[in-house]
C-alpha cells in the first residue's frame, strides 16, 4: 500500500480516488466515518493526486497522528517514570521489553496494520535496524540533543536519570514504528519530533523528582 500511495502526487483524479478508498479500507473506516465523511466533504472531482493526498493527511492520517504521539508520550512516560521508582533492575528490563512490544502493537493498529507473531518480529526487527543505523544526517542534527538530555539527566536523581534515558530510547522506538506503519511518508515539516517527547519525559520525571525531594523527612 506505501508504495502504491507513493505514486499519489502523479496519479490522475480517477486513480487518487481509487487509492484513497484503498487507504480508506486499510484503516479499517466504514463509508459513513466522520473523518471519510469529511474527506469526501472537501474533495472535488477535478482533485488531482496531489490535492487529494493533502486531504487524506489532513482528514484520515492527522487525527491517528495526533493520537500516535499521545500514545508515545504516554507511554514512553510511564516507562521511564517506573524505571525511575522501582528498585528491581531484572524485573524494569522485563517489564520495559514487554511494554515496548505492546507499544509497537498498538501503533500498527492505529495505522491499520493487525500483525500475526512473525510480522510483530519481522517489524520490531526492522525498527531496531533503522534505529541503530540512522542516516549520519539524522545523528548530527540531533548530537547537540543529546548533549542537552545528558545535561538534564545530570539535575535529575540517578533512578530518574536511568528512567530518562529509558523513556528516551521508548519514544525514539515508538517514532521510528510510527514512520514505518503510517501509510503515506511524512512530509518534511509533518514528520513528529524527538525534542517534543525528549522534553515531556524530562518534565515529568522533574515531577516525580520534586514530589520525592517534598517527601523526604526533615530533621531541625
Amino acid at each position: 500500500l506505501r508504495e502504491r500511495l507513493a505514486k499519489l502526487p502523479h496519479a490522475a483524479p480517477a486513480q487518487a480516488a481509487s487509492l484513497a478508498g484503498q487507504l480508506r479500507r486499510d484503516l479499517g473506516l466504514d463509508d459513513d466515518h466522520p473523518h471519510w465523511q469529511a474527506f469526501l466533504a472537501a474533495r472535488e472531482p477535478h482533485h488531482d493526486g496531489r490535492d487529494t493526498r493533502a486531504l487524506l493527511t489532513h482528514h484520515l492520517l492527522a487525527p491517528r497522528d495526533r493520537e500516535a504521539r499521545r500514545l508515545i508520550s504516554r507511554m514512553s512516560g510511564e516507562t521511564a517514570v517506573m524505571v525511575a521508582v522501582s528498585p528491581l533492575t531484572l524485573v524494569d528490563m522485563a517489564l520495559v521489553a514487554w511494554r515496548h512490544l505492546a507499544m509497537v502493537d498498538r501503533l500498527c493498529r492505529l495505522y491499520g496494520l493487525e500483525l500475526g507473531y512473525a510480522a510483530r518480529l519481522r517489524l520490531l526487527r526492522s525498527v531496531l535496524y533503522q534505529m541503530a543505523f540512522a542516516g549520519v544526517s539524522e545523528i548530527a542534527s540531533e548530537a547537540s540533543m543529546q548533549m542537552l538530555s545528558m545535561d538534564l539527566a545530570g539535575k535529575l536523581s540517578t533512578r530518574a536519570a536511568q528512567g530518562l534515558g529509558i523513556g528516551l530510547l521508548a519514544a525514539r522506538l515508538g517514532l521510528r514504528t510510527q514512520r514505518l506503519a503510517r501509510p503515506l511518508d511524512f512530509s518534511v515539516d509533518e514528520a513528529p519530533r524527538m525534542a517534543d517527547l525528549r522534553r515531556d519525559l524530562w518534565q515529568q520525571l522533574r515531577r516525580l523528582d520534586a514530589g520525592d525531594e517534598k517527601a523526604k523527612p526533615r530533621h531541625p
